[in-house]
This record gives structure tokens, sequence and C-alpha cells, in this order.
């Protein structure tokens, strides 16, 4: 499913200091400098539906991997990747649905292998086009939230993106980012973007050092502490409803016809559905993207879906780190809609191609 690419070993006149800190192929400040403004300019569209600021993201990041494309070589894996892919979008645009929501899928569909492309061919310069862009949304559009579970603060996965760009940056303030990001998230009280943000740090720590050890049960215990006066939501046990929502949509999965479980129902056809729930209003989608799949493009599709994660996982195994990113990302699905945020798996597709190439041998 995923068009990896993997950026060329060649040496270029940068020097060893500049490629340790933004990789292979150091980007032009004027080029840095457009970056920002055009992400900018694509998080404040957020608040207006999300499908122009996820165009202009997508589009700039595929101008910028075909600009440097003269400098890539495919490796098998990614071949394999991108027949996956083309399969799947394939299937979705001579399936059933509406043809904007087809259009809608197929792109959310390739952010996540577009930004790890993009991270393993650019490498680290990629972060001073996207963490900028997000160091400076990020404080002006998050606010605190009244639910009947307490305070909650918005954009959870916008900051668990900065946080998975963090843990490849080399610059020294990235650490603190990376802090801020992660007591963002926890005062977001998603449970289960707090587990993502485990997993992708355990990408990260050394458990064959003491210190990793001694520091990890100081933090475990400070954070336990806070989480039980303070975040008690990450505590609770609940229904959400979407165990019901889950049930229903099984039984209509399982008393489709043979035609239905196999190519699936078409692109929309979960929010089609939904809609005609009294809750749809509150609880907006299905929040399982890996049953999402399966209801929307059958069998066949939810086959070329795991292939194309376990071909990915495979292409970046090198990096116990990129690993971690992007498992991150698929146990995201398994309770939520990640694969709408496209912003969330642009940065984590960066983070995890840097941390690809990064740790990649070279020679």
């Amino acid at each position: 499913m995923m068009d990896q690419v993997v950026a060329s070993t060649q040496t270029n006149v940068s020097t060893p200091d500049q490629t340790a800190t933004y990789g292979v192929n150091p980007l032009p400040v004027w080029l840095v400098l457009v970056g920002n403004v055009v992400m900018v300019c694509s998080l404040w569209l957020l608040g207006a539906g999300g499908m122009a600021a996820k165009l202009i993201l997508l589009v700039f990041w595929l101008l910028m991997i075909v600009g440097f494309g003269g400098r890539l070589r495919f490796s098998g894996g990614a071949v394999v990747g991108g027949l996956l892919l083309g399969g799947l979008m394939a299937l979705l645009t001579t399936g059933n649905g509406v043809g904007h929501e087809k259009i809608r899928l197929i792109g959310n569909l390739v952010m996540l292998p577009v930004g790890l492309a993009g991270g393993m061919l650019i490498g680290r310069d990629c972060l001073r086009v996207m963490m900028p862009a997000l160091v400076v949304y990020l404080p002006l559009s998050s606010s605190f939230y009244l639910t009947h579970e307490g305070m909650r603060l918005n954009h959870p996965f916008l900051f668990l993106g900065l946080f998975a760009l963090c843990s490849v940056t080399v610059w020294r303030g990235g650490k603190v980012v990376a802090g801020i990001a992660a007591l963002a998230v926890l005062l977001s009280q998603t449970r289960i973007a707090v587990l993502a943000m485990m997993i992708n740090l355990a990408g990260r720590v050394r458990f064959s050092s003491i210190w990793t050890w001694m520091v990890g049960f100081c933090v475990i215990a400070a954070t336990a502490w806070m989480v039980a006066d303070h975040l008690p939501r990450l505590l609770m046990t609940h229904g959400s409803g979407r165990l019901s929502f889950w049930r229903d949509f099984a039984d209509m999965w399982i008393a489709a016809p043979t035609t239905h479980k196999w190519l699936g129902f078409g692109a929309g056809s979960v929010e089609d559905i939904l809609s005609g729930y009294a809750s749809f209003a509150s609880f907006g989608a299905l929040h399982n993207d890996h049953f999402r799949m399966l209801f929307e493009t059958g069998i066949i599709g939810a086959v070329l879906w795991g292939a194309g994660w376990l071909v990915m996982i495979a292409v970046v195994r090198p990096s116990r780190l990129s690993m971690c990113i992007l498992l991150s990302v698929m146990v995201t699905m398994v309770t939520d809609n990640s694969l709408n945020y496209g912003h969330y798996l642009m940065c984590c597709g960066i983070a995890a191609g840097i941390a690809a190439q990064t740790d990649a041998p070279h020679g």
C-alpha cells in the first residue's frame, strides 16, 4: 500500500554537520520559508472543514518529492508497496460510493506514504518546514473545552504529530518542545493518543541503560500521580458507544450479499449509514479505521490494506524508532478516525521516514 522511496546514498556538497542536522538533501532557505507559509495556511484552513487544508498539505509534499525525484532509487519493498496502494486505489475508484468520497478516501490513504517518502528522501530538513508551522499554530488555536468527563485540551493528534517530529530532531530545544507536546497529549485525556505516544517513545528509549530505568521509574510515578489526581478520564471505563456501532456494522456486513463482502459497500457508506443514527451528531464516525476499510472496500480491500502495513513496516525494520512510529499510527486507528487526520499522518510519515533514513546502513 505504501509507495515508499529510499533516497540514494550519493554524497553531496554539504558538510558533515549539515548532513547530520538536516539530512542528505538540505533545502534552500527560500523553500523552507515558502513551506512554512504553506503549512501555516494549511493548518488554519482546518477550521473550514479540512478538505482544502489536506489538499494543500498533500500537493506541497508531492511537489517536494517530485522536485527531488532525480535522486531516488526504488527498493523491492517500495515497488510492492506501490502496487498494493495502486490496487487499493483502483478498487476504490471502480467500486461503489460517491465520487467525492472516493477522492477524499484516496487522499487520506496517500498521506502517510507521501510523508514517509518525503522523510526518507529529504531527511531532517523536513522538520524546518513542519515544526515551525505547528509551533506557531498550536498555541494560538488550542483551548480547553468542557465535557461531562472534565476539561480536555483540543488538537490531541496534532500534538501527537508534533511529538513524533520531535522524536527525530537533533535540535537542542526539541526535547523541550517534545515535553510540551507530551503534556498537551495528556491534558487532552485522549487515551489512544497517550498509548500511541508511549509506543513512539519506546522507539527512542535505550532499555539497556540503568539510567533509563532509574529516570523512567520517577517519570512514570510522577505521571501516574498526575493522571490519578488531575486527569481522571484516562483511567475511566465507560461506554463510549463504539461497541454498539461496531456490532451494528458487523451485523450489516455479515448479512450483506457476497459482492459487498468482497468489494465493500463503497467509499462514504459508513458516514451515510451513521447519519441515520440519532447520536451521529455527537459521535460523528465509526472510530475504527481498520473496520471501516473492511466495510467500505470489502475483504479484497482489507487484505490490500493489511498487506500494505506489513510491507511498510518491513521496509523500515532497520529502524526501531521508525517501526514504533508506524505502529503507533496503526494503533490509533483501532479506536479513532486517524485516517481523516491528514496533518497527523503527514507528521508521522515524515518522522518515520527520517528515522528510517538516519538508521539505515550506508555504504
